[in-house]
């Protein structure tokens, strides 16, 4: 990087779903500006790829897609491990969440997978970052506007390729798939109190029910997800903890099962969701870091 001037994005893509508080900055992925409903030939998908454009190459922010992605934390690594599930007991579902997260210090279990005994699968990662404060996210989520689809391939490379309004194309774990994001969730969704009564550090909650299909295959049985990402801040730094339900969603105050074949969810699903987000947020925050330091 030649200058501080170089990295200030001025980009398109700013926008938030929900406002944006930047005495409790929250991130949301800038997307290309346009939803699933505007793709009217599925090539536009088949063509896309994980490696830059040349407009992307030719971005000052290119860097940061070019350090790769960032390792987690060896606890995240061996707990997102196949074969290494959690007691099922550590897991919960959503009717549970804020019992189990609004304690003080939020939930013990910090990153796990298990399969619940209702056959859902259930998977947890979280990522701290020491050193990084409000005012460096909202630096970050104001003035990081790489161009096009840089901004979300820079978030993990190699593994993300483009995030539409409401629908993104990545590889989870399990093969490149297409997760649409049919319904927004958030803490009044879950009737989780704001602000919480007890997890003193908690900023905000964001999530969706998605439909996870294979990309080449969008006519297949979709497997059924919910999301939420679950932000703290707290003195020593920044904390992001996501967590998946997989084979079911979330509606109207309680979880409906969609279990494939009407069977428990194969553990290999939540295990490779919990990694990879372990991996991609451990990218982004080394990327939020990074851009302050190349900034000062």
């Amino acid at each position: 990087m030649n200058s501080k001037d170089s990295l200030i994005g001025e980009g398109s893509l700013r926008k938030w779903d929900i406002p944006f508080d930047p005495a409790h900055p929250i991130p949301f992925v800038k997307h290309c500006g346009r939803a699933f409903a505007d793709i009217t030939d599925r090539n536009e998908l088949y063509q896309l790829s994980c490696e830059l454009t040349a407009e992307e190459e030719a971005s000052a922010f290119a860097k940061y897609f070019h350090l790769g992605p960032a390792q987690p934390s060896e606890e995240n690594i061996r707990a997102t491990e196949y074969n290494n599930p959690i007691d099922p007991a550590q897991g919960f579902l959503i009717e549970d969440f804020v019992k189990r997260m609004d304690v003080p210090g939020c939930n013990s279990l910090k990153t796990g997978y298990c399969i619940l005994p209702n056959g859902v699968g259930f998977g947890m990662a979280t990522t701290f970052m020491p050193g990084c404060n409000a005012q460096i996210m909202t630096h970050f989520m104001n003035y990081f506007n790489p161009p096009a689809d840089l901004y979300y391939k820079a978030w993990f490379p190699g593994g993300h390729i483009r995030h539409y309004a409401d629908m993104a194309v990545e590889d989870v774990g399990f093969g490149m798939v297409q997760l649409r994001f049919i319904e927004g969730l958030d803490g009044n969704s879950i009737s989780m109190p704001k602000p919480p009564k007890q997890d003193f550090g908690n900023i905000g909650i964001t999530g969706a029910n998605i439909l996870c299909q294979p990309l080449h295959q969008p006519e297949a049985e979709p497997l059924y997800i919910t999301e939420l990402c679950y932000y703290r801040l707290i003195p020593e730094g920044y904390e992001q903890r996501v967590i998946f339900w997989v084979g079911m969603h979330f509606k109207n105050g309680r979880s409906v099962l969609h279990l494939p074949d009407k069977k428990p969810v194969h553990p290999s699903f939540p295990s490779a969701l919990a990694r990879h987000s372990a991996w991609e947020t451990a990218t982004f925050m080394r990327n939020v870091m990074e851009f302050w330091k190349d900034c000062q």
